[in-house]
């Protein structure tokens, strides 16, 4: 069945993420545990580690000739597990012990020996500027400021051994400047409480033309999420529209094209620097194009 293609719908199923320094991520993320999530503040659980795609989606309407715009939409939370330097290794606190000893019927002294830190980054992709589209045949690709937001949830961990379904998580908060000061030995800072954010951006184009390819053997170690040590290159690869409407489109911004913004704090504790200037970001997103 042919569509004239006035309208359509791009639902974005999966994206991977690429930073210099930082880290390579997917979305959904598969290194995320399974197991229950309850918020330490309402003591309920929460669904808020877990990623049901669309990662978003956005209405083109064609403007004239091959040329579409689309309303510009944020996508929803997109969780990912990081492991930053420096970060101690606290042990649970009474209260959240005895929380997840109330949710498992473990005993004190296995639940304090198998709970650990949990730090997992809550990313967004902002609605900023404007988002145009062009599709030709089967090529398309998109304009638009990429923008990723991310906030570093905090809490514990409670992993049973032998026993994966078992996972219990409590998410305490997010990362504050009082935190960070202290992980760098700082003193107090004015805003303690005040939530550390940080961001990249840039504006490029996404294609089923483009590819991005990075050796990645002399690089320093992503901060963030380290590399799969049997990963010899970054390789993102476009795919063209096809007969079910799924595609690829990559992109990425060059250095002198990505702005990172960031509290100073944070820059020195996660990259032992004041300033990045070498950063790169590179995005590949796979979904599939409905006709409206």
């Amino acid at each position: 069945m042919s569509h004239n293609w006035d309208k359509f719908a791009q639902r974005v199923e999966e994206t991977e993420i690429y930073f210099t320094h930082y880290a390579l991520f997917e979305e959904p993320d598969d290194a995320v545990p399974a197991g229950l999530y309850i918020d330490a503040a309402t003591q309920q659980p929460t669904q808020e580690l877990t990623l049901t795609p669309p990662i978003y989606e956005r209405v083109f309407t064609r403007h004239h000739g091959q040329d579409y715009t689309a309303p510009t939409v944020a996508s929803g939370t997109l969780p990912y597990f990081v492991d930053p330097p420096g970060f101690p290794p606290t042990p649970a606190p009474p209260p959240i012990v005895g929380l997840i000893q109330q949710l498992t019927g473990a005993p004190q002294a296995v639940v304090e020996a198998n709970t650990s830190v949990l730090l997992v980054a809550i990313g967004q992709f902002l609605a900023e500027g404007t988002t145009t589209a062009r599709k030709h045949g089967d090529n398309f690709e998109v304009d638009k400021t990429f923008r990723f937001q991310v906030r570093i949830r905090t809490g514990f961990i409670f992993k049973p051994p032998g026993n994966p379904a078992g996972n219990v998580g409590v998410l305490v908060g997010f990362l504050d400047m009082g935190t960070i000061h202290q992980l760098i030995q700082l003193p107090p800072p004015p805003n303690p409480a005040e939530v550390v954010v940080y961001d990249w951006k840039a504006q490029f184009t996404l294609s089923t033309d483009h590819h991005y390819t990075r050796k990645i053997a002399n690089e320093p170690k992503p901060v963030a999420d380290p590399f799969d040590p049997a990963l010899a290159k970054i390789d993102f690869q476009g795919c063209e529209v096809d007969h079910h409407g799924r595609y690829t489109i990559v992109g990425h911004g060059r250095p002198n094209q990505v702005t990172f913004n960031a509290p100073p704090e944070l820059v020195q504790f996660l990259f032992g620097t004041t300033q990045l200037t070498d950063v790169e970001f590179a995005l590949s997103e796979t979904g599939i194009l409905v006709p409206l």
